[in-house]
């Protein structure tokens, strides 16, 4: 008589199971321009959090190659490569010192460039 009641429980428990996988989608991380350029001022002004940070120059934004070039930048700024030192550390909420910060503020500038330049379209 147990066989029945577990047997319910079990197939309720596999049957919502299979329903989310069917009609969940996988988590992703594409970020728009606009949120990269809010994230890219917000290490001017001291309000990025470091994972923040970390995520955009960790992750690859293959939906989008001129993002992509601009993270690949910021990356190299943060770690440094062969002709450049990486930026040097800011103090409190800064993750950057003065120099650093102000060659963020040149890609910022750049990215919203980039996004005026961008074509507007609506959908109807």
């Amino acid at each position: 008589m147990d066989f029945i009641p577990i047997f319910l429980v079990t197939l309720l428990i596999v049957g919502g199971l299979g329903l989310a996988l069917y009609f969940g989608k996988a988590p992703t991380h594409r970020p728009s321009r606009q949120e990269i350029l809010t994230l890219l001022r917000g290490v001017e002004n001291g309000t990025t959090r470091q994972e923040h940070w970390d995520l955009f120059i960790g992750y690859p934004l293959s939906y989008d190659p001129e993002l992509d070039l601009v993270r690949q930048r910021c990356a190299v700024l943060d770690e440094g490569d062969d002709q450049t030192p990486p930026l040097g550390q800011g103090l409190g909420d800064y993750i950057y010192n003065r120099e650093g910060r102000e060659k963020i503020h040149q890609l910022a500038d750049e990215l919203e460039q980039m996004i005026e330049k961008e074509p507007k379209y609506r959908e109807f």
